[in-house]
């Protein structure tokens, strides 16, 4: 089975560079953009999946339309990547059924 790496919010604002969000972690363990797109290159050429949770979706769009530039530039980057995820392009997978971790 494939290693999959599910991409939180932090880490996805940070690989897309949205404006506000270049970093994230504490200070003695800090993710920049060469970080995290040296792990997510390194992972990709070892086959590993990505997976895009409906959450960090939302939270991302969130952040890249509260922006005070780049907002169509990012907003186009996320789509591809959703787009990407839709049809299941790899490395991208699709995390399906997510609705059901929402009800009782």
């Amino acid at each position: 089975m494939s290693r999959v790496l599910v991409l939180d919010t932090s880490l996805l604002c940070v690989w897309l560079q949205v404006p506000g969000k270049e970093s994230c972690g504490s200070s003695d363990d800090r993710w920049d953009y060469p970080r995290i797109d040296a792990l997510i290159q390194e992972e990709i050429s070892a086959g590993a999946l990505l997976v895009l949770p409906i959450a960090s979706l939302i939270e991302t769009g969130n952040h890249i339309s509260h922006g005070d530039k780049l907002r169509f530039e990012k907003a186009k980057e996320l789509g591809s990547i959703i787009r990407l995820t839709a049809d299941e392009k790899s490395p991208w997978t699709a995390f399906k059924n997510q609705d059901s971790l929402w009800t009782r």
